[in-house]
């Protein structure tokens, strides 16, 4: 019995050096080759909602890597979720894709909690922001996104450009904003709630009685103020420098808290392309990716572009959008609000939508 008591409490001692996941040493070369012997596809589901949203990372993904064959599809991450779920209720279908890539971060703590994630660690893992990866390697964090003011500066001139929340408050505003249902979508909501908490139910009432242009999808207002048929909004993202020949222009608040997330990828346990997924997740903790995102790189040691300072020098929180995010019975009540407030949500899905005619 004392043996036995020795060699259990022995295997306890080595766990953290026998069982941690290493983290990847291999070259995106050498990854490639394996992803190539293996069949050289890759499946992977993004969360998004506009059809072309991972267009701009996945080209280079594809011209880095031309021999291997990747599908994917972007929806709403809830409808990636549940599609998921309803493949694994079928015992790992060949629904299952190789990437999980969400803006749902909760569903990561629920998958990982029962055993349907893989643990793995990329190469640079150990340079991702701490707040933005799991520390086990279930999941992790590729790039950060902000939704803040987007401001086309021939509707609006660039020295009146609304930064802060009571700035859109403004009647000089009237007819020029457009904004996303929160009750439509989950980051949104995120934003409308901290609003309530910092300025009261009275502020989210004066702001709805503007009579913004309310649109389903955090896509329509970067298209709309990017084509100049609105001038402002605070609920979508756009590139830190700004494009050529465009009168956009992404506007932190000089005050306010904004709102930042990083877009969390994972490998399911059930993947039929795993050596594709790991050489994915590598490339996109590369420095060949990292350097060249429109935002937040979430590695640490990797500048922001267009000099924005490191994403801990400014007024917002990743890891708050997640514990928020958690919150799942919070925001359901607060969503019912929300929609009290402003109305029910319109509209086509936003990936039905036609992105050439204003909203």
């Amino acid at each position: 019995m004392k043996g036995i008591i020795y060699s259990l409490t022995a295997l306890v001692m080595m766990a953290p050096s026998v069982f941690a996941t290493e983290i990847e040493t291999r070259s995106l070369d050498e990854l490639y080759a394996a992803a190539i012997a293996e069949g050289g596809e890759l499946v992977l589901r993004a969360g998004g909602d506009k059809a072309d949203q991972a267009d701009y990372y996945l080209n280079m993904f594809k011209a880095r890597f031309p021999k291997i064959k990747l599908s994917h599809s972007v929806d709403l991450s809830f409808y990636h979720a549940s599609r998921y779920d309803n493949a694994l209720e079928k015992g790992g279908a060949a629904d299952v894709p190789d990437i999980l890539q969400l803006q749902t971060l909760h569903d990561y703590d629920y998958y990982a909690e029962r055993g349907l994630l893989e643990s793995y660690k990329p190469k640079n893992w150990d340079k991702v922001y701490p707040d933005c990866k799991d520390p086990h390697g279930h999941w992790t964090g590729l790039f950060g996104v902000s939704f803040s003011n987007m401001i086309n500066i021939d509707v609006i001139d660039e020295d009146k450009a609304p930064r802060d929340a009571m700035d859109y408050l403004d009647p000089a505003l009237k007819g020029k904003v457009v904004l996303v249902y929160p009750h439509s979508d989950d980051a949104v909501l995120y934003q409308f709630w901290n609003l309530k908490e910092k300025y009261g139910w009275e502020y989210l009432e004066k702001l709805v009685a503007t009579k913004p242009t309310w649109v389903r999808g955090t896509s329509m207002p970067y298209v709309a103020v990017n084509n100049g048929w609105y001038g402002a909004s605070f609920t979508t993202s756009w590139a830190f420098v700004p494009y050529p020949n465009s009168d956009a222009r992404f506007m932190l608040p000089k005050q306010d808290y904004f709102l930042t997330w990083f877009q969390v990828a994972a490998i399911p346990t059930h993947a039929k392309h795993k050596a594709a997924a790991k050489l994915y997740l590598n490339w996109m903790l590369s420095e060949e990716f990292q350097g060249k995102w429109l935002q937040w790189p979430v590695r640490m040691d990797i500048a922001a572009p267009g000099g924005y300072k490191p994403l801990r020098e400014h007024n917002t929180s990743p890891a708050d959008f997640h514990r928020f995010m958690l919150k799942r019975d919070m925001i359901e009540r607060f969503r019912l609000q929300m929609e009290q407030l402003i109305g029910p949500i319109e509209g086509v899905s936003p990936l039905e939508m036609d992105y050439k005619v204003k909203p």
